[in-house]
C-alpha cells in the first residue's frame, strides 16, 4: 500500500483565479480613480504591479494548477467599488493560497522559490496598500487570523525619485528585458551621454530588436515632449539599436504620434508583465463608426527620404544596417537574401 502523497486542494484554481481577478480590478480601478493624489495612484500602482510578479511566478512552479487562471480570471473580473474591501479579499485569497501551498506542498516550503514563499511576497506588498490608500484601516484583520503567516514590513513608497533618482524603473525595465532573453544593463555611457538602459538578444534572432537602447521616464507629472523622443532616437540610432521608452506618465499627443511613425517601441509599468518584448504601436483607433478606409500607418504618414537620397544604395529608413522596411506595420527583413542563415544581417554594415 502506498502512501498519500500531499497534493493541492481541487478549490485551490477558484482560489487563484479570484485572487487574479479581484487584483486586475483594483488596479484598473486606482488607474482611472482622480480622486486620488498623483503620488497615491502611483505608489499604489507600483505595490499591485510588485505583488502581481510573484504571483504569475508562483503559477509557473505549481504543478497542479491550470495555467488557464489568467483568462479565467479577465472573464470573471468585477469592478472594484470599496478599497477596503477589495484589499481585503485579496489578502484572504493570498493568506488561504500560502496555506494550502505548505499543507500541499511541504517539502517546498523552506525554499526561497517555493510557492508560499512567492504568495507571502504578493501579500507584504498588498497588505502595505494599507498605508497609501484613504479610508483603509492600517492594521489588516485578515492577517490576524492566519497567525502562523509571517510577513515583512514593506516600504510602501516604493521606488520614489527622490529616493532612487528615477532608477526604480530602470530597474524594472532591465529585469523585463532579461526575463525577455537580453543581456541589460543599466546607466551605460554614448561618448558624453548617459544611457538609461542598453540590451541584446543573448540569442540573436536576426531581427533590428536584437539590440536595444531604452530611456525611462519615471514622472508623476510632466509629459514626454518630441525632443525628449528625439533624443532617444538620435543616441539609438547612433548605436544602431531600437529605441525603447518606459514611461509612467504620459506622451503628448505630437510625441505619441512621432512614437509611431518612428516606430519606437513605448512601454508602460503592465507592459513589463508581459511574456515577450511588445511590438511596436503603429496604427491608431478611429473616432468615427462603421469607418471602412484604410486604417492608419505609421510608415504611410511619415513618408520617406529626401529625393536626392532615395536612389542611393544602403539610404532607408532601419534601425540596424542591413535590413529594411517590409509592409506597413512594422516589420522589417535582411536586404541580402541569399545570406548564410549563421551570419546575421547586420554582421559587415
Amino acid at each position: 500500500m502506498t502512501a498519500d502523497v500531499p497534493s493541492l486542494p481541487e478549490e485551490f484554481d477558484e482560489h487563484l483565479v479570484s485572487l487574479t481577478s479581484t487584483l486586475e480590478s483594483i488596479r484598473e480601478t486606482i488607474e482611472s480613480d482622480h480622486t486620488l493624489t498623483t503620488d497615491q495612484r502611483m505608489f499604489a500602482g507600483r505595490l499591485l504591479y510588485l505583488a502581481a510578479q510573484p504571483i504569475t511566478e508562483a503559477k509557473r512552479l505549481l504543478p497542479d494548477v491550470d495555467h488557464d487562471v489568467e483568462a479565467q480570471a479577465e472573464q470573471t473580473t468585477d469592478s472594484c467599488e470599496d478599497y477596503g474591501d477589495a484589499v481585503a479579499h485579496i489578502e484572504q485569497q493570498l493568506c488561504w493560497l500560502i496555506n494550502a501551498s505548505q499543507t500541499g506542498l511541504p517539502d517546498a516550503s523552506h525554499y526561497d522559490d517555493a510557492p508560499d514563499s512567492k504568495f507571502t511576497t504578493a501579500l507584504e506588498h498588498v497588505t502595505a496598500l494599507r498605508d497609501i490608500l484613504p479610508e483603509i484601516a492600517s492594521e489588516s484583520p485578515v492577517i490576524d487570523e492566519w497567525e502562523h503567516i509571517s510577513l515583512t514590513d514593506v516600504d510602501p513608497h516604493v521606488g520614489g525619485r527622490g529616493d532612487a533618482d528615477g532608477r526604480w524603473l530602470e530597474y524594472q525595465l532591465q529585469r523585463a528585458l532579461r526575463r525577455w532573453g537580453y543581456r541589460a544593463a543599466t546607466r551605460q555611457h554614448l561618448f558624453s551621454l548617459e544611457v538609461d538602459v542598453v540590451a541584446k538578444r543573448k540569442t540573436y534572432e536576426h531581427e533590428p530588436s536584437d539590440w536595444i537602447v531604452a530611456q525611462c521616464k519615471d514622472w508623476t507629472a510632466d509629459t514626454i515632449t518630441p525632443w525628449k523622443l528625439f533624443r532617444l532616437c538620435t543616441v539609438a540610432f547612433a548605436c544602431r539599436a531600437m529605441p525603447v521608452l518606459c514611461h509612467t506618465t504620459e506622451l503628448t499627443p505630437r510625441t505619441e504620434k512621432l512614437a509611431r511613425e518612428l516606430e519606437v517601441r513605448v512601454l508602460e509599468l503592465k507592459d513589463l508583465e508581459r511574456a515577450e518584448l511588445p511590438a511596436a504601436r503603429v496604427a491608431k483607433p478611429t473616432m468615427e463608426l462603421r469607418e471602412w478606409r484604410p486604417q492608419y500607418r505609421a510608415r504611410g504618414d511619415r513618408g520617406s527620404l529626401p529625393l536626392m537620397f532615395r536612389s542611393e544604395p544602403g539610404k532607408r529608413f532601419s534601425y540596424v544596417p542591413g535590413f529594411k522596411p517590409v509592409g506597413n506595420d512594422a516589420s522589417y527583413e535582411p536586404i541580402e537574401s541569399n545570406r548564410d542563415d549563421n551570419r546575421h544581417p547586420a554582421a559587415g554594415h
